[in-house]
């Protein structure tokens, strides 16, 4: 079982009259890529700086259960050095974590491999650089030193495609060492790939966190035409299902819909549930049922 390396509990955060954040919990495991979901102005950047230590809760705590956590952080837009090169900046972060000058070299050319970043773009100064290539630059500044816990503000933003799958695989390298990752996005079709765990945040208070591997294993989506025997069917067996559109739809258990439908085919009531559609939970239609503040049994 992987343990959480880090707690939030109860945060709460103010902007003069915003209430930026209302009651936010989250835990992030060990070995774990959590992704962080929620609408624009939900919280979820105000609540990374408050884990980062950029900011302080009114109320709350964050708790690192290991003390000498590596933290490890990528903003959407990376604020550098303007005037700096990008060697230089390299050199700099690496020598503020301890490291060696043979090892900063080493680990810079291995990395600007790893990411296909032009190694000619070190020598320049950052302030030319596009908006991807100071991406890059964020993430190479990161991957030099090691963390054990990368958080991660909209990871993809900015990025071309092989720059993205570079990152991906990165991403995956980084749970095959025991690593944990912490991941913001509004890309859900991208953090469906990594995601082991998912927080979704909703006007400043955590809706909920659920281990997603294990959710996606043992439950289906039911989605049902309403006003239809079938929907009517659904609805009394889980009450809480949402209506959508012209739609009834749902998140239930796999033995609990087995168990109804073989209950409906002993008394020859199976008509009508040709109309539901049952298929398996993608992280898309799960987040907008969610944001609808429903409640799974």
């Amino acid at each position: 079982m992987n343990k959480p390396i880090l707690k939030a509990s109860g945060l709460t955060k103010k902007f003069g009259e915003v209430q930026a954040l209302k009651e936010v919990n989250l835990e992030l495991k060990k070995g774990k890529v959590t992704v962080f979901l929620g609408e624009n102005g939900a919280g979820k950047t105000t609540t990374l700086k408050i884990i980062l230590g950029f900011l302080f809760p009114d109320t709350g705590k964050v708790e690192k259960i290991e003390a000498k956590l590596r933290l490890g952080y990528v903003p959407e837009q990376p604020v550098l050095f303007p005037w700096l090169k990008g060697r230089e900046i390299l050199a700099l972060t690496g020598k503020i974590y301890g490291l060696r000058q043979v090892e900063i070299d080493k680990k810079i050319s291995d990395l600007v491999s790893l990411l296909s970043f032009d190694p000619t773009q070190l020598e320049r100064r950052v302030q030319t650089y596009s908006p991807g290539n100071q991406k890059k630059m964020a993430y190479l500044q990161n991957l030099l030193i090691d963390p054990e816990l990368l958080i991660v503000d909209e990871p993809f933003s900015s990025l071309d495609p092989i720059a993205i799958k570079r990152i991906r695989d990165i991403f995956f390298n980084f749970k095959r060492e025991g690593r944990t990752l912490f991941i913001s996005s509004h890309l859900i079709s991208e953090a469906e790939k990594l995601a082991d765990e998912v927080i979704i945040i909703k006007k400043g208070k955590t809706l909920l966190q659920v281990d997603w591997s294990e959710f996606r294993r043992e439950r289906v989506y039911l989605k049902i035409k309403k006003e239809t025997l079938a929907s009517k069917i659904v609805f009394e067996r889980w009450p809480d299902s949402r209506f959508s559109g012209d739609y009834l739809e749902n998140f239930v258990l796999k033995n609990e819909w087995k168990e109804l439908f073989v209950s409906l085919e002993e008394k020859n009531k199976l008509a009508g549930l040709e109309e539901i559609e049952v298929s398996q939970p993608d992280l898309e239609t799960f987040f907008l049922f969610w944001i609808g503040n429903q409640v799974l049994n």
